[in-house]
């Protein structure tokens, strides 16, 4: 698909430089009203023509790659003024030529003349051909810093993903371990539950962007799965308001909140809260998630430890740099995170 888009571009730089050459070839006869001054200028003016169009590739196409864009500017530059040298004579040899064989009746201007006269078309053809090929050459550097940024961003997200994945089915899996020694009847229902998690990760993951709705199915089995380990101390407050199925999203980006809402804010000796609001209007995605900051004796437990929170941030940096708020705050005593996602 590259090569096809490459040869593409090319066909129509070849194109568009032949309708230039052909339009100064031409157009000059639509103004020359009598035979002799389209014939002189088809004898001697296109003739400058034709070693104008030998400079400006000349110099477009070898000394600017080869010299200018090295930074070899003396080499650069003699070469210039030789290839003008070169013209010149060239320019003089045909005319004295063509007025010696074909024309000897027409006045004849010195070859001094000619020579002269080459230097004003060769440094209009200089001027163009230099402007033109360094602004190609701006134009292709900036379109190949776009595509190796978008190269390292492409990644950076697949990197920050893989963390996402092992990190979550660590935790996961240590909770059904701990149903497994209880003996729990949830055991069952709760490798049900990951294998439909486990669907999602392995499959649906892949994809650049997912249903939101299929994300927020993914949320609620994780919750289920952490309702079967926890005791009935902790309230777990979770409510979806608004249709997410019109809305696409990022797969595993919004479960680094729930997950360090469980890990972090449940309390086995007290009553502790979860509390997950995700709210639909429009294009917007509202998601708060609020939890009792956990003591363990006088050792407070960070509540933003760990990979999960620092990795989502870096995503949404990178997915949505001017379409996104995030908030957190802490007080001591609750741990609040409110995200605000735009989709275009």
């Amino acid at each position: 698909m590259k090569n096809k888009r490459f040869s593409k571009s090319r066909f129509f730089t070849v194109l568009i430089h032949f309708l230039i050459w052909a339009a100064f070839f031409f157009i000059p006869l639509l103004f020359l009203e009598n035979r002799e001054g389209q014939q002189r200028f088809l004898i001697f003016g296109n003739s400058m023509l034709i070693f104008m169009a030998g400079y400006f590739y000349f110099n477009y196409l070898f000394l600017i790659p080869e010299f200018l864009l090295k930074k070899k500017i003396i080499p650069y530059v003699l070469l210039l003024f030789l290839g003008l040298l070169v013209i010149s004579v060239l320019n003089v040899i045909y005319n004295h030529y063509i007025h010696l064989y074909f024309i000897p009746n027409i006045h004849h201007h010195s070859d001094l003349h000619y020579s002269v006269m080459t230097i004003y078309p060769a440094i209009l053809a200089f001027g163009l051909s230099t402007s033109i090929r360094i602004t190609d050459e701006w134009f292709k550097n900036e379109r190949q810093k776009k595509e190796m940024e978008n190269e390292k961003l492409t990644s950076e997200l697949a990197f920050l993903k893989s963390q996402v994945n092992p990190h979550f089915l660590f935790n996961i899996l240590n909770n059904i371990c701990s149903l497994a020694r209880k003996k729990s009847d949830d055991t069952e229902n709760s490798i049900i539950k990951l294998s439909q998690i486990m669907r999602y990760m392995l499959y649906e993951s892949k994809d650049e962007k997912v249903s939101l709705d299929r994300e927020i199915e993914y949320l609620q089995n994780y919750i289920e799965l952490q309702r079967m380990r926890i005791s009935d101390k902790v309230q777990i407050d979770f409510s979806i308001e608004g249709d997410p199925e019109k809305l696409l999203i990022e797969p595993m980006l919004l479960i680094p909140f729930v997950e360090n809402a469980f890990k972090h804010g449940i309390s086995y000796l007290e009553d502790s809260r979860i509390l997950i609001r995700i709210n639909v209007k429009g294009n917007d995605l509202f998601l708060r998630v609020e939890n009792n900051i956990v003591k363990k004796g006088d050792e407070v437990i960070p509540a933003e430890t760990g990979i999960g929170l620092k990795n989502v941030q870096r995503r949404l940096e990178l997915l949505y740099p001017e379409n996104y708020t995030l908030s957190v705050k802490d007080d001591g005593l609750t741990y609040k995170v409110e995200l605000n996602i735009l989709f275009s």
